[in-house]
This record gives structure tokens, C-alpha cells and sequence, in this order.
């Protein structure tokens, strides 16, 4: 059936792949790619400006998860090397965050031997390991800040290390209860301690407030090559306005990390809109956590949570995949023009929310918005112009993050 003034309704997908962006395997555009013999080679990342960079200078983006278990479980609540070949093969994840326990890192050389073929698996598959200092002891747990220990182990690892450019540092997980004084002279140990041994290592800092807040490293930032801030927002942690202060507002300055974020079927749309964010900004990031409340997978390892369903979406778009259980619009149609309104309607696969852009040219200058997750939606566009042609088109986003757009479309308004 024809509509009055409406033409070229042809649906299609927009699976949104950033050009810098990372995937497991052998794309030569990705800074890590297998030799000749199948080994996986990675290029050295440095920091530039606001920037991640590798030795090519193309900026990097690492998108990933966390991999917790090993710092309160010696034998990593059960990673095994089949289970990080699935991270990465199958949500593409450029990136695996390693919590570790620093007790048993000094202590205990079998727990240290597995944590080695831990960081192999993950190099072997094409991933960046970011070791991540999560716990002191099973005691202690997290600290305010790290002890002088630290500053010993942080250098035995990069000196371990220091010929492997797939291995970053994360010096400590989530500062809190303490000042930017103390943890500015801490961090400054440990990162002198590991440049002493390993000049190029690219090292994160975290904020204060559990790692949410950077506003101290934004007003005085270290003074060394080759850091990277992370923070650690969380829904409890304040709204989305409250990002460009605490996080935000830095990454316009510095290179900032988003370490770890996470949340329940309850933060779907939160989690969306910080995926959002992170995409406006080219902030990369390690979802929490693959293993550990709040989970991205339910008991088995695999299967995807709600909220794991939603980065695991992210990363697939990220590596220039087309998510499953693609969202899909059709039956498209404008109802009721008249000289200054019209009605937009049209259909989703799966309940999703409905946005409208227009504009007399494809280029739309306006657009409405209705946030309710529906299988059928409608747009009201009012305040037209008489005798205008506007072009038009229709999108949707479901609580995963799956989006559709339509082609672009034109209807007139009456005279």
C-alpha cells in the first residue's frame, strides 16, 4: 500500500564499529596479530595528549572484561585456558582486567606460576592482560592505598615483564579513605619503581572514592610518561551527570580508563547510557566482571546476563559485528500530515525506545525522542513547516543496546 509523499522506506541495521577499534584475532589493523609460527605479537601502547597510542600512532581503544577469582581463590575460581579463548573468540575482548592477591604474588610460587599461565592464555588470544593489584592479602583485602610491599612486587613483576608489551599495570584497584597527598606520594613509588626496571610500561592510576573520582589527577596530574587514570563508576556511585565532574571532564585533558563498571537487569539503561558516554569520549573499558557480582555471565561461564548481554553487545559492535537477536525495524508509515504535523509510526522486532530525526535536508536539525520500551511506536512531530518536504528517519534501541535505523525518508506537509 502506497502513503502520500513517503518514499524510499528501505530498513537497514547500523552496527556501529569505531575504525581504531580492537577484536581478538588477526585483523592487521589490531595492534596485536600471530608470526609467522601463530604466536600473537602485540604492538607497544604509550600515551599521547588525552590518547592511548600504539608504536604506530594510531590511537587504541581497548574495550574488555574483568577476569576476577584470583585474588581471594589461588586457583582463579576455576579460569581455565578453554574460558579465555571464549572471551575472547566470542565477545571479542581486546582487553582482560586481572585481579590478583599481592600476598600470594610475594609468597607463594605455585600461585605465582599459575598466574603466569593465566597471563599466557590471555596473550596467546590476542588480549591485552591489564594486571590489576586487587587485594593485599585475604585479610586486608582492598586498602586504602597499597603498603610499601607493593612498591617491591610492582617492580619484580615489570622487570618479569618488561620485554612483553601485551602486559599492562594497574597499581591499585580503588583508593579510598584516604587523601590525594598519601596516595599521590604511594602511586608516585610505584610508578618510579617500575619505570626504573620497564621505561615503556603503560601504567593506571586510580581515583579516589573506590577509583570513581579523578578530579584530584585532573588538577594535578602526575608528572610521568605513560599513565592512564581509571575510574570505577557504578550505579550507586551517582547519576550521569555526575560523570563529566568525576571522570569526564579529565578525559578531555588526560587518558582515562574506565577499569570497571558493571551492574544487575535493574541498570540496563543506566549501562547503556554509560556505554553511551564512553563511546562519545573514546574511553576504553574492563566490564565487571566476568565471574563475580555484578556478573556479566550466569553459572555456567558463558551465558550472557542481562547486563552482560549488553557488553557483550558493545564489544561485537565494537569489533564490526552484528550482535545476535538483531533488532530490526519495519512497517514504517506517516500518518495524518496536515500543514504543520504529522504522525511517524512503525514496528520493532524486539521493545525498544523511539526517536524520530528530521530536518528539510538529510542532515535533520531536529528530533524527538520517547524513552518507553515498546513493539510499536509512534512519534508526534509538530510545528512544521506548510508546504515542506522534510526528510526523515526512524530509530530504535533496545534495553541491550541494539540499535536499527532506518534509510532516510521523505514526506510533504500540506499547503
Amino acid at each position: 500500500m502506497k502513503y502520500p509523499g513517503v518514499t524510499g522506506l528501505l530498513v537497514v541495521v547500523v552496527v556501529v564499529a569505531l575504525a581504531l577499534s580492537l577484536s581478538c584475532g588477526s585483523n592487521k589493523s589490531n595492534p596485536t596479530q600471530p608470526d609467522d609460527t601463530g604466536k600473537m605479537t602485540f604492538l607497544w601502547l604509550s600515551t599521547q595528549g588525552n590518547k592511548i597510542i600504539d608504536e604506530e600512532n594510531a590511537v587504541r581503544v581497548l574495550r574488555g572484561v574483568n577476569r576476577s577469582g584470583l585474588e581471594y581463590d589461588k586457583s582463579g575460581a576455576g579460569v581455565s585456558e578453554e574460558e579465555i579463548m571464549f572471551i575472547c573468540s566470542q565477545w571479542k575482548a581486546q582487553i582482560i582486567r586481572l585481579p590478583f592477591n599481592q600476598d600470594w604474588i610475594l609468597r607463594d610460587p605455585a600461585y605465582l606460576a599459575f598466574f603466569e599461565k593465566v597471563i599466557g592464555w590471555i596473550n596467546q588470544n590476542g588480549a591485552y592482560a591489564l594486571l590489576d593489584l586487587q587485594w593485599r592479602n585475604t585479610t586486608d583485602k582492598i586498602p586504602p592505598i597499597p603498603d610499601e610491599e607493593a612498591v617491591t612486587m610492582w617492580r619484580m613483576l615489570a622487570e618479569k615483564y618488561k620485554n612483553n608489551p601485551g602486559i599492562l599495570y594497574d597499581i591499585h584497584n580503588e583508593a579510598h579513605d584516604t587523601s590525594w597527598q598519601l596516595w599521590r606520594a604511594r602511586a608516585s613509588q610505584i610508578i618510579e619503581a617500575i619505570q626504573a626496571v620497564h621505561p615503556r610500561a603503560l601504567i593506571f592510576v586510580s581515583g579516589l572514592d573506590w577509583a570513581y573520582d579523578l578530579r584530584g589527577w585532573g588538577d594535578n596530574p602526575l608528572p610521568y610518561n605513560n599513565i592512564v587514570y581509571s575510574s570505577h563508576p557504578y550505579p550507586f556511585k551517582g547519576e550521569p551527570w555526575a560523570w563529566d565532574k568525576y571522570f569526564g571532564g579529565v578525559a578531555a585533558q588526560y587518558p582515562v580508563f574506565i577499569g570497571e563498571f558493571g551492574g544487575g537487569s535493574a541498570d540496563l539503561s543506566w549501562g547503556a547510557s554509560l556505554l553511551s558516554y564512553m563511546d562519545g569520549k573514546n574511553l576504553g573499558w574492563t566490564a565487571w566482571s566476568w565471574s563475580n557480582e555484578p556478573y556479566l555471565t550466569q553459572g555456567d561461564r558463558r551465558t550472557a546476563t542481562e547486563f552482560g548481554q549488553l557488553v557483550h553487545n558493545a564489544l561485537l559492535r565494537h569489533a564490526g559485528q552484528q550482535p545476535a537477536g538483531t533488532l530490526t525495524v519495519t512497517q514504517i508509515k506517516v500518518n495524518y500530515i496536515d500543514r504543520d504535523r504529522a504522525t511517524i509510526t512503525w514496528n520493532s522486532n524486539n521493545e525498544s525506545d523511539s526517536k524520530v530525526r528530521y530536518g528539510v535536508t538529510a542532515a535533520y536539525t531536529d528530533s524527538l525522542h520517547a524513552s518507553a520500551l515498546l513493539k510499536s511506536h509512534t512519534i508526534k512531530l509538530a510545528e512544521l513547516a506548510p508546504g515542506t518536504l522534510y526528510h526523515f528517519q526512524v530509530l530504535s534501541v533496545d534495553k541491550y543496546g541494539a540499535q536499527a535505523v532506518s534509510a532516510d525518508s521523505t514526506f510533504a506537509t500540506l499547503p
